[in-house]
């Protein structure tokens, strides 16, 4: 199921796919990073949600050489994108699916799902790895990048400053967090906004109506004022463990009531 939300946030994506990559260095690495945080499995049933144009990809791949693997996006000009860049090893086996994170398809289970910097575009995201949970087989594990609480405060704070709302979806805890870091990418407000146009990630949050070109100027220069230009990048990693192993580590705890 595809909402009119999912569709112009694919469409947004999707006319970036042939130029994402030139304009996604911090996406990149913190694909790399959360490569690192991958766990060792022999040939796993891996889900990937919103590949993008596969830079998270081909680390799994190169990851788990003999994995089956799910690749998915709600783009299918992203999912276009990414079967033209990856080359599969040989002992692997791949498949690429378009797909809407929120509204999983009756796809089995899988030993790994994975997915990085797409978790924000969910309505509920915590709900949403609440059921990615029920996907996983007994040891699985789901691994995650994504936007943490104070991104981007510094825009939010020169937008507030000014009288105004700002149309950034909202962002809340998630479940599993372990890990966090903060990048600054720009120097500028305007540097800022232009990488989110080129990477097509300026869709806003339902219901907001954009500032006005007065409006926007007054941010930009407030944002240079007070906060030097900067625009920082709040990154969550976390991990999550199936549901029958997080039951039986429950019952494993021993008790703390005396008996």
């Amino acid at each position: 199921m595809t909402t009119p939300r999912s569709a112009q946030i694919a469409e947004s994506f999707g006319a970036r796919a042939e130029s994402y990559e030139r304009h996604a260095a911090l996406q990149r690495d913190v694909a790399e990073r959360l490569a690192r945080r991958l766990p060792r499995l022999e040939s796993p049933r891996v889900l990937e949600l919103g590949c993008g144009t596969g830079l998270l990809t081909r680390l799994l791949l190169q990851a788990y050489p003999d994995g089956d693997f799910l690749i998915t996006d709600l783009s299918p000009a992203m999912i276009a994108t990414a079967k033209a860049n990856i080359r599969s090893p040989a002992g692997a086996r791949l498949a690429f699916d378009v797909m809407d994170a929120a509204h999983i398809a009756d796809v089995g289970r899988f030993d790994l799902v994975v997915t990085s910097m797409s978790l924000h575009w969910l309505t509920d995201p915590a709900a949403a790895l609440t059921r990615l949970r029920e996907l996983l087989n007994p040891g699985g594990a789901i691994v995650y990048s994504a936007l943490g609480e104070d991104c981007f405060a510094e825009w939010r704070a020169a937008v507030a400053a000014e009288g105004l709302a700002d149309g950034i979806v909202p962002i809340a805890p998630l479940p599993g967090a372990e890990d966090e870091e903060s990048l600054v990418m720009e120097e500028s407000g305007l540097a800022f906004l232009r990488r989110l146009r080129a990477i097509g990630g300026l869709t806003p949050r339902e219901g907001y109506a954009p500032l006005s070109p007065g409006a926007l100027r007054r941010v930009l220069s407030r944002l240079d004022r007070d906060h030097g230009g900067q625009v920082t990048w709040h990154i969550v990693y976390g991990r999550l463990s199936s549901m029958e192993s997080s039951a039986a580590a429950s019952r494993s705890r021993p008790s703390m009531i005396p008996s």
